[in-house]
């Protein structure tokens, strides 16, 4: 006969064990609650207030900067104007009332001819011993010859800057200072053109004159003013030119 076991000395297998016991086993553990308290996922990081002013402040300082380096001058403003083009000026001409003459280098050109009234019989002292280019020979007239003209011809048109004439008698010894002098001289151009020669009474030499260029074939010179006589001699009571040159540009 079989002896069995006692009660209270068997323990039945984990696999004895009753169904129900099987299954609580099973059961998941669920954690005891926490003492810490769980936080907002925006408590974690930068709260929309705080990255709002930090924004405000990155835009403040980039205006900053931006105003430093884009608005502020560097230093003074220098406007450089552009070098004048240089062109060539043009030529002077005489407007109407003014009298423009001509400085350029000159040479003297030669009358055809010479004419006029006050003729004496020596030729030496006609209005021909003006255009031989003899310093010997002059044009003389008696009297005071204020109004007596002398008239002179090109062979041609001629351009003309300018005249120079000998005033008084310097052929003959000891008559400049003897007889009368021109004063001033009246010069007319064919082309209608005229002017008034200032003459110096105590010049011996050439006294010139320039105007503005022109052209002309024929000249003719009146005797305007001229000084009394340089003494009481009858021989005195005279008017001379001792040459005239015509001056034409070089």
């Amino acid at each position: 006969m079989t002896q069995g076991l006692p009660d209270d000395l068997f323990r039945p297998g984990a696999d004895q064990r009753p169904p129900k016991a099987r299954e609580e086993r099973k059961l998941p553990r669920v954690p005891k609650p926490s003492s810490v308290k769980t936080l907002p996922l925006e408590s974690r990081g930068i709260s929309p207030r705080v990255l709002a002013g930090l924004i405000v402040l990155a835009l403040l300082v980039a205006f900053a900067i931006g105003r430093l380096f884009f608005f502020t001058p560097q230093g003074p403003v220098v406007t450089v104007s552009p070098a004048p083009s240089v062109t060539e000026a043009p030529p002077v001409t005489a407007t109407p009332g003014e009298f423009v003459a001509y400085t350029g280098p000159v040479m003297t050109i030669p009358a055809l001819t010479a004419e006029g009234t006050c003729e004496e019989e020596d030729t030496s002292e006609g209005s021909s011993a003006l255009i031989d280019a003899d310093p010997a020979t002059i044009w003389r007239c008696a009297g005071s010859a204020v109004g007596e003209q002398l008239r002179f011809t090109f062979s041609g048109r001629r351009p003309l800057v300018g005249l120079r004439v000998v005033n008084g008698n310097s052929a003959w010894a000891d008559r400049y200072l003897a007889e009368r002098r021109i004063m001033s001289l009246r010069w007319e151009f064919d082309d209608g053109s005229f002017f008034v020669q200032g003459l110096a009474a105590n010049n011996r030499n050439l006294q010139e004159v320039r105007f503005p260029p022109l052209t002309a074939t024929a000249v003719t010179l009146t005797v305007l003013e001229v000084t009394v006589p340089g003494d009481d001699s009858a021989n005195s009571d005279a008017v001379s030119i001792s040459a005239v040159e015509f001056l034409s540009p070089a």
